[in-house]
């Protein structure tokens, strides 16, 4: 079986059963997809497969960090196919597809999850399943959307604080996209600069990332501190979502780091009970 892939047509073995997956995109789109991988890496920021993907993979064996990925546990997981991340650099990948068929997604337009998902899927011989997969999260964000109220929407952002400040996570990723389609309009701020994210913004420019709802996230311990502290300076009491109780804490792995159906799922459910809640 051939899949197109960012390196040209690569054949890979049909229904194979071990698979390593190299990111969250890939392990993401994976399981949704019905497939236990036997390694992947650990999650961005962290030492563990991300949290909300790990019951799913409790004897997953670790084959590198998002920075690194360690060849020599790659070929120990003894992969039959391996799924690598969009961007693989040519000499990593000539270094994989040395230890089995290396399936690298063609480039895409930023934040476009669904091209990659739709690799994998075409690896694993499961297109029609990612096609359900991904009309399915569509149809779900136009319904919430269609349950929503005219006075029920407003602006929206997607905050990430960490150890240096908050930064405005961009309009092109998955949960703004998904806020997008469950009627929300995406703050200005978080207009597509060619970046993932804005740098880290000061105290002094704490308004910037104002809205009618706030989806705040940390990746870690420091960020967790430094969005504790901020929260006790006057600037932070000032936000428009602040005053009127519309911040919402959110996992930071799913809203600001993973993507794939999986995440999309979580992405919804949130959006659904923070606003049946409030």
């Amino acid at each position: 079986m051939s899949v197109r892939t960012a390196y040209g047509a690569v054949e890979v073995p049909a229904a194979p059963r071990r698979v390593v997956a190299l990111g969250d995109t890939a392990l993401d789109s994976t399981l949704a997809l019905g497939v236990e991988p036997v390694g992947t890496l650990s999650s961005r920021g962290g030492n563990a497969v991300s949290p909300y993907l790990a019951e799913k993979v409790p004897g997953i064996a670790l084959v590198g960090t998002v920075a690194e990925t360690n060849l020599e546990a790659v070929a120990a997981a003894r992969p039959e196919l391996i799924l690598a991340a969009s961007g693989t650099p040519r000499e990593q990948y000539d270094a994989l597809k040395a230890i089995a068929p290396t399936v690298v997604p063609e480039p895409a337009r930023f934040g476009d999850w669904e091209s990659e998902t739709r690799t994998v899927a075409a690896a694993l011989g499961k297109e029609a399943a990612a096609e359900r997969l991904l009309t399915g999260i569509e149809q779900r964000a136009e319904d919430i959307a269609g349950g929503r109220s005219a006075d029920g929407t407003g602006t929206a952002v997607v905050v990430r604080w960490m150890a240096t400040g908050p930064v405005i996570l961009s309009s092109a990723l998955m949960p703004s996209r998904l806020l997008k389609l469950t009627g929300d309009r995406i703050s200005p701020a978080a207009a597509f600069t060619g970046k993932p994210h804005t740098d880290p913004l000061s105290l002094e420019n704490l308004g910037e990332i104002d809205a009618d709802r706030i989806y705040l996230t940390t990746l870690n311990a420091d960020g967790e501190k430094a969005l504790a502290a901020a929260k006790a300076q006057p600037a932070f009491a000032r936000l428009r979502a602040v005053r009127t109780g519309d911040v919402d804490v959110v996992d930071g792995d799913v809203w600001s780091s993973a993507a794939g159906p999986l995440a999309a799922a979580e992405v919804l459910d949130d959006i659904e009970r923070l606003r049946s809640a409030a």
